[in-house]
């Protein structure tokens, strides 16, 4: 073994030399990453990488439970990778989608590459063509982005984008069923008996995402279904840097809100946290919902009740829609489902002092 070369190199070069020479024949299965890893003294890691490698190039193509084959020279042998862009590939409040597209990936013989957006936009829609079978895209501001990732489209590169929807793109997308998202979370407080409910999301002065307002109609909805006034329109909502803590709680106040429906978790910790500071004892007589179920969500104080998203769920789909490219756009909406924690308890009125 070269002292040069990386051991996971030299494990690849010698299953290459194999499948090329026709020692490893077509469909036969490759040892096992523990088998690999104890032939050649390494960790598992190091055997995983040399697999994934032989993969990335066409020459295997993995089952998931039964192990490593080689890939029948009759298949195709380019392209085997799809591409997972993200805005922050390493931010947990964006959900596990990486896990479902790397496991739906695997079950196709494909390997998923996940890459941050600013690394994305640096390629040419050449090199994504070349080097990708397609793109599965979650935007930060589909907006924004919109325009680079139509040039994908006139390139006919497949994409699939997750989370938020744009119709003028006409491409296939995976998202929560965020309307009956917004409106189970609304049900929830109203059965608990809130009636001064504010629906909260942070603008920052810019267009609310598609996700957002597909929560927020569905607020809308659960409210009407009732007969409760919603407590303040979208537009008019403060936002968390216009407002100190003290006009929050007076904001609260005055329009005796109960229960907020917040537009996802990480807004809804940061405001909980921030009213904690100066009442302590607020959630005695304040509920909050958030979205998406990210894991600080139960380990915050009070544990946050949120909508559960399926991110697995959604990336495993957009694989599927990916290799199917299909001719007409669609949207593909999955279930969400309310997780009940501490942050909403039963409506409690204010007693006046005698």
């Amino acid at each position: 073994m070269s002292k040069s070369e990386p051991r996971y190199l030299t494990i690849y070069n010698q299953l290459k030399a194999q499948i090329t020479s026709g020692t490893l024949t077509a469909n036969e299965q490759l040892p096992t990453e523990l088998q690999l890893a104890k032939t050649y003294n390494v960790s598992r890691i190091t055997s995983k990488r040399a697999l994934t490698e032989l993969e990335s190039q066409g020459l295997i193509y993995r089952k998931q439970g039964s192990g490593s084959f080689v890939q029948p020279t009759n298949q195709p042998t380019t392209s085997k990778q799809l591409l997972l862009v993200l805005p922050f590939p390493t931010d947990a409040g964006l959900g596990d989608y990486a896990s479902g597209v790397s496991s739906a990936a695997s079950e196709h013989h494909y390997q998923a590459v996940t890459m941050d957006s600013a690394s994305f936009f640096n390629l040419s829609a050449k090199e994504i063509h070349e080097n990708y079978a397609g793109v599965i895209y979650l935007p930060q501001d589909l907006y924004q982005e919109a325009e680079c990732i139509y040039q994908l489209k006139l390139a006919q590169v497949p994409v699939v984008i997750l989370d938020k929807t744009l119709p003028e793109l006409e491409l296939p997308v995976v998202t929560a069923d965020n309307f009956s998202g917004g409106q189970i979370a609304t049900e929830h407080l109203l059965q608990l008996g809130h009636q001064q409910i504010l629906f909260y999301a942070q603008r920052n002065n810019t267009v609310l995402p598609s996700s957002v307002y597909e929560r927020y109609f569905g607020y809308l909805t659960a409210l009407n279904q009732q007969h409760v006034t919603p407590v303040a329109a979208l537009a008019d909502l403060p936002t968390l840097n216009q407002f100190s803590t003290n006009d929050w709680l007076t904001y609260l106040a005055d329009h005796q809100i109960t229960a907020i429906v917040v537009e996802n978790d990480l807004t809804a910790i940061k405001l909980m946290n921030t009213l904690r500071k100066v009442d302590p004892k607020i959630w005695q007589r304040l509920s909050i919902v958030g979205f998406d179920n990210i894991q600080a969500a139960s380990l915050t104080y009070p544990s946050l009740t949120t909508v559960a998203q399926d991110f697995k769920g959604m990336g495993a789909k957009a694989v599927s829609l990916l290799l199917k490219t299909p001719a007409q756009p669609t949207t593909v909406r999955l279930p969400v489902q309310l997780i009940q924690r501490d942050s909403t308890q039963p409506f409690q009125p204010i007693s006046k002092e005698k």
